[in-house]
């Protein structure tokens, strides 16, 4: 292979070890489209996990039990090695970089299967999620919308490859707007998969592939170049160093105090509080001097 790339298990955060043998990567099959505006419909299925964690969070359970799912965007998830309120504290910072007109970094990573997801998705959602880059498609479509971003569109009709896609997937990353012609040796290369075959949120995808090569098929999540101390420093239960850099308590109440000083009674109302984050800008800009 002609990167030296790290795999992590998005759903549990354990390495994934291809090289000796043991272990194959099939990977499904994937295109890679540079330079994309956010239309319509991906800002639409952005919003709507927007209002969704919104409303995750201001219809909480305050007697929860701590073992359930419904727990949400407690301060004290971060020491369970869960940063459950990142889905806030990471846009201002996307912010902060679309406004610099700096190109973003790494590709949109749309989910596979997603007319089979849309049937019974649990969440009233009309669009199909992408696995990561929500919170990018809402800001950019939102605020920038003539700004573009590399795309990674994986699909089960494209078929099942192997780290070779893998390099060619880089291959195209590293020279996108913003690496090409940046040296990437003084960092980690972090690929968090995730196996189609335990995710329920590719049900179904069984019926397109034998029993033995549908148990062993990944899917790309997410990209992140890390520094090479950071994978011995992680506290999060994957790695995932924007999360952690942004997801920290002084960030989370400042928003949660936003988030709890508004009702929620139609669109507008939503849009009016992401517009109440991001005129905390500036807070978050004396902060923001840990970007790779």
């Amino acid at each position: 292979m002609k990167y030296d790339v790290k795999y992590f298990d998005a759903d549990d955060g354990k390495p994934l070890d291809f090289q000796f043998g043991q272990l194959k990567l099939n990977i499904l099959k994937f295109k890679y489209l540079k330079n994309q505006l956010v239309d319509e419909n991906r800002l639409n299925t952005a919003f709507d996990l927007f209002k969704h964690d919104v409303n995750t969070y201001v219809n909480r359970n305050e007697e929860r039990d701590p073992e359930k799912v419904d727990n949400g965007y407690r301060v004290r998830d971060f020491d369970r090695g869960r940063v459950a309120f990142d889905v806030f504290t990471i846009l201002p910072y996307l912010y902060l970089t679309a406004e610099s007109e700096e190109p973003f970094q790494y590709p949109i990573c749309e989910s596979l299967y997603q007319e089979e997801w849309l049937k019974d998705n649990g969440f009233g959602l009309k669009h199909t999620p992408m696995l990561s880059g929500n919170g990018r498609s809402l800001i950019l479509g939102r605020y920038f919308p003539d700004q573009t971003i590399d795309i990674l569109h994986s699909d089960v009709s494209y078929g099942i490859g192997d780290e070779s896609d893998i390099d060619n997937l880089l291959d195209e990353m590293l020279s996108n707007s913003y690496w090409k012609g940046k040296s990437i040796d003084e960092y980690d290369i972090v690929i968090n998969l995730c196996c189609v075959c335990t995710n329920d949120f590719f049900e179904g995808i069984e019926d397109h592939y034998d029993e033995y090569t549908y148990r062993m098929v990944y899917t790309v999540k997410s990209i992140e170049l890390v520094d090479k101390c950071y994978l011995k420093t992680r506290r999060h239960y994957r790695p995932e160093r924007f999360v952690e850099k942004t997801a920290t308590v002084q960030n989370w109440v400042q928003i949660r105090n936003h988030i709890e000083s508004r009702s929620y009674l139609q669109d507008q109302d939503y849009w009016d509080l992401l517009d109440d984050i991001m005129s905390d800008r500036d807070t978050y800009m004396s902060t923001y001097d840990w970007k790779i």
